[in-house]
């Protein structure tokens, strides 16, 4: 694996001007409520923040990674390849590889972690537990016993081996608390789940108002009745496994005729403002729903998954980091990361670090 630091750190997409952001002052306070500087933060050397897989995690990475600087660490944002194999190695990597913080959505985790949920959380508990009892067994010169292998927790209900068409942890069926809690089980112990992002976030399908208007649906249930072939722009994830475009054909009865996989929102944005697709996948956060009056198709049945941002860092992070990251993730509401997203994207962005610091200097209203 190539170590996170030999890629290319997030270019500057433009300087932070007064002419740019005055008008925004309007709608800010100002900040009056700095965090503590920790003196034993420089000990620690630099903490490497990755701005995780996808959107709008580059500008919460950035905001983070302030955070962090604004109470006395040396801080470094790394970019990353949409690769999560990749950043929960880097997290638990030596020195010279490691990565400290890491920024994904809970959902998506939980289905990465869950091989798109043909593993449980009870399946895969229970083989870390095996793992490390052997690993400590062994390290002391004791071989286990089949009995000494760790059972499956009595509070986790457990589920078969994996299918192609198995869905044992039910994703789109989970709140949030029960989310974090499974993916809490089953990631290694070296990591840890810092509180999630206060601001409220789901999986949406959308269309233009016009395609809405002329195969007259906004509804995912009137799909079936399309008699046009939709085109739908999704993420590879959403495009195989059980969740996704085969939820829609479980549950609604649509069979989708053809997608366009493209993993960054903005490229799915385009092709739907192109009319190059028809439906495409956002989170309902993305401004660009709002900006381009695209029309959210209600689901009924709820088989879209709630999203919300969470950072994962090492255990071994200082307190200090941790309390950092932590009074971050319970300011940003809804509206204050759409105003991160919009001031950081459109025809005239703002660098991420530069907007993460005027953010945190002039906390809004």
């Amino acid at each position: 694996m190539n170590t996170p630091r030999s890629r290319p750190l997030m270019s500057r997409r433009s300087a932070l001007t007064a002419a740019v952001l005055a008008p925004i002052l309007a709608a800010c306070s100002a900040g009056d409520n700095k965090p503590t500087m920790d003196p034993s933060a420089s000990a620690y050397g630099t903490l490497y923040v990755t701005t995780g897989v996808l959107g709008a995690k580059t500008i919460v990475a950035h905001v983070y990674a302030q955070a962090l600087r604004n109470v006395g660490y040396t801080v470094e944002v790394i970019g990353h390849n949409n690769n999560r194999d990749e950043y929960l190695a880097a997290l638990g990597a030596t020195e010279n590889t490691r990565l400290d913080v890491a920024v994904d959505f809970t959902g998506d985790l939980l289905l990465h972690l869950t091989k798109n949920g043909t593993l449980s959380p009870a399946q895969l508990q229970a083989e870390h537990q095996t793992a490390s009892a052997s690993a400590s067994a062994a390290s002391a010169g004791v071989t286990l016993t089949p009995s000494a292998t760790p059972s499956i927790p009595a509070d986790i209900s457990p589920s078969p081996s994996p299918t192609p068409t198995g869905d044992p942890i039910k994703p789109r069926a989970l709140s949030l608390s029960d989310t974090l809690s499974a993916i809490g089980k089953i990631i290694p112990g070296h990591l840890k789940l810092m509180d999630t992002v206060s601001a409220q976030n789901r999986n949406v399908l959308v269309t233009t108002n016009a395609t809405g208007a002329r195969y007259k649906f906004n509804s995912l249930n009137q799909l079936p009745d399309v008699k046009a072939p939709l085109t739908f722009a999704v993420p590879e994830a959403y495009n195989t496994g059980n969740y996704g475009i085969a939820l829609l054909k479980n549950v609604y009865k649509y069979q989708v005729p053809a997608t366009k996989v493209a993993n960054e929102s903005t490229e799915r944005e385009q092709l739907l403002t192109k009319d190059a697709v028809q439906v495409a996948l956002l989170h309902s956060i993305d401004p660009s729903i709002e900006d381009n009056r695209f029309t959210m198709l209600e689901d009924p049945q709820s088989t879209q998954l709630n999203q919300q941002l969470v950072p994962l860092v090492r255990q071994s992070l200082p307190s200090s980091a941790q309390e950092a990251i932590n009074r971050v993730s319970s300011t940003l509401d809804t509206g204050n990361l759409t105003f991160l997203l919009r001031l950081t994207s459109g025809t005239n962005p703002v660098a991420e670090d530069e907007a993460a610091k005027f953010w945190l200097d002039h906390p809004r209203k």
